[in-house]
């Protein structure tokens, strides 16, 4: 009968996960961090000409992306021109994938493959990494764990109908956490963005930026093809990643999207 009371206490306790989502995040959270910062050389204002080519290969990604970071450089009194050559900056983006993860899951797997420390550094900078549990705490707290479980059921006289009764009840509290967690998710929406950035160097710079690259093709399963070019050039190229994310309870891309725009081109703005 004892073990039937603990778990009726305990079932109103299934749906507080789902409560707890619903109000610690019912506001919508967008953020937005740059791997590194760029530096560019100031010019004179007649100088100040650049030319964009701006790519969005994100399905779901479909604001007008390229629109708003042009009226975002002429604002700025840059003047845009068609041609590479005549252009004293290059700007070239691409809004590669959103995917429905926290950013965290992201940048641990796949091409990023960063430790924890490099999320944690990418992601909140200037907090420190929270130390780890040490095992020994951990096994203690596992064994006091084992001991209050014991020593509540230690001496209890459980029959056949009371362990109907639990299992009941069991399955009953299993059905609330389950339709209680599908109503209310915590939802994620990541965006990822890659941005290359090329100057011009000044004039009367003494030599040439010496470009050299390494590439590797794969043939069939088990073969590779080795590209290497080294390459004279008169410009500077710096790369970034861009990682936007947008957290809320139930969120739909629907609300995201612009939130998540508006944060790259606050991203882009703070380079120009």
């Amino acid at each position: 009968m004892r073990l039937l009371i603990c778990m009726l206490v305990l079932l109103p306790l299934s749906g507080c996960m789902a409560l707890h989502t619903s109000v610690a995040k019912g506001k919508l959270d967008v953020q937005t961090r740059m791997s590194e910062t760029i530096y560019l050389d100031p010019v004179e204002p007649e100088l100040r000409t650049i030319f964009i080519d701006i790519r969005q290969t994100a399905a779901e990604y479909q604001l007008p992306l390229a629109d708003d970071v042009r009226a975002l450089l002429l604002s700025r009194g840059y003047q845009l021109v068609d041609s590479p050559q005549q252009a004293q900056y290059w700007l070239q983006v691409n809004v590669r994938t959103v995917l429905k993860e926290r950013p965290e899951v992201v940048l641990a797997s796949g091409e990023y493959n960063m430790s924890p420390e490099q999320i944690h550094q990418l992601l909140y900078p200037g907090i420190a990494l929270p130390e780890p549990e040490p095992e020994r705490m951990a096994s203690q707290r596992r064994a006091s764990n084992v001991a209050v479980y014991a020593d509540a059921t230690y001496g209890t006289n459980i029959d056949g109908k009371d362990i109907a009764r639990a299992l009941v009840v069991l399955a009953a509290w299993a059905g609330a956490e389950y339709v209680g967690n599908q109503l209310v998710q915590d939802k994620y929406y990541t965006m990822l963005t890659d941005i290359q950035l090329a100057e011009r160097i000044a004039p009367d710079s003494i030599g040439m930026v010496q470009e050299s690259s390494r590439q590797q093709l794969k043939q069939g399963d088990s073969g590779n093809i080795e590209l290497l070019w080294e390459l004279a050039t008169d410009r500077r190229k710096y790369q970034v990643k861009v990682v936007s994310f947008a957290n809320k309870a139930n969120l739909s891309w629907s609300d995201a999207e612009q939130p998540l725009h508006q944060g790259l081109l606050r991203s882009l703005a703070g380079i120009f």
